[in-house]
């Protein structure tokens, strides 16, 4: 652990100014890719960079969980696994939308090669997977307000409460033969009083200055994303000559992916979870 966590250290500086340079120079960054003179070479140092950028991911996502997350401490090796779990599922996420949309291109008539368009995807996963769970720490300056604070708390204490009242009252009188849910009336009333309490304390921690200001932030770190990975999108479609009718069709069929992507790895997650959830039913 201890030479790894070296290199890391080692090769910050470095990282940092490539880091940099692909944020605030995206036309840079794909001319270096597309036109590189040695594509394996460029897709090594993408790829470094990209577990560069995991390694610090993780840190951030474990030292600084986002808000939404039940409240860790860093020495819980339970907490520690799942806020490092979070951050190894985002980077496959990631690399599974590139897949996509390497599909998407690759219709409307792209001619580049898998290899190169990997190195430009490793380098901007990267930058996208460090961005993201940064925003996502950005949340935590809401926790300085004492009143958000202790309703959140009371909150996560709440829904402890709350989940085996869905999942043994609610999922799991699921009948096994209609599907149909047979939820006993006074489970119901008691679930419908407690959720509608938790609701109050929701409303009392975000109506908070500083709740606010940290979502605000949150939404800017993430509108800034999005717009730089439309800039290297377009700048890598206009790179292969593409016209304009073809540019917005590849757009066009990445959304339609990514849409039929996420709906599939939903119904995957969802039915993990269920199967889950229904051999714990007693």
């Amino acid at each position: 652990m201890q030479p790894t966590l070296e290199n890391v250290v080692k090769e910050l500086p470095g990282y940092l100014s490539n880091f940099t340079h692909m944020m605030t120079n995206p036309s840079a960054l794909v001319r270096d890719h597309v036109a590189a003179d040695n594509p394996k070479a460029r897709l090594e140092q993408s790829i470094t960079f990209l577990f560069l950028s995991f390694a610090i991911a993780v840190v951030l996502a474990v030292v600084f969980p986002e808000v939404t997350n039940p409240v860790q401490l860093v020495g819980d090796e339970k907490g520690l696994a799942a806020h490092a779990f979070a951050a190894i599922r985002l980077l496959f996420e990631l690399l599974g939308l590139a897949t996509l949309a390497y599909l998407a291109v690759k219709i409307t008539g792209v001619q580049s090669g898998f290899q190169r368009f990997f190195g430009l995807i490793c380098a901007a996963c990267g930058l996208i997977l460090v961005i993201q769970i940064f925003a996502a720490s950005l949340t935590n300056i809401s926790m300085a307000d004492p009143v958000t604070a202790k309703a959140w708390i009371a909150m996560e204490k709440g829904m402890e409460k709350l989940r085996p009242l869905i999942e043994q009252g609610v999922l799991c009188s699921t009948d096994a033969h209609t599907g149909e849910v047979n939820a006993d009336h006074q489970l119901a009333s008691l679930f419908k009083t407690q959720l509608a309490a938790l609701q109050v304390t929701y409303e009392r921690a975000t109506d908070r200055p500083l709740y606010q200001l940290a979502t605000g932030l949150q939404g800017l770190a993430m509108l800034v994303l999005l717009i730089w990975c439309g800039r290297v999108w377009f700048l890598y479609l206009k790179s292969h000559a593409l016209s304009t009718g073809k540019m917005i069709l590849a757009t066009g069929l990445l959304v339609v992916f990514a849409g039929a992507g996420m709906l599939v790895y939903e119904l995957v997650n969802t039915g993990v979870a269920m199967m889950s959830l229904y051999r714990q039913c007693e």
